[in-house]
């Protein structure tokens, strides 16, 4: 990923909520729900491979 995550995902954060319902259904959002999945779970494993080592 050559982005990082935190810019990715400002312009999606707003308090208004009727923002957040149309974004729910924009396939969009829903890919970056996948792309912050997906970087979260390989930052767990980084963290996983630290603390067995």
């Amino acid at each position: 990923m050559t982005e990082n995550v935190i810019d990715m995902v400002e312009p999606f954060v707003s308090e208004d909520q009727r923002k957040w319902g149309k974004l729910a259904s924009d396939i969009n959002y829903r890919r970056l729900h996948l792309l912050l999945l997906r970087e979260i779970l390989l930052e767990l494993k980084k963290q996983n491979r630290k603390g067995k080592a």
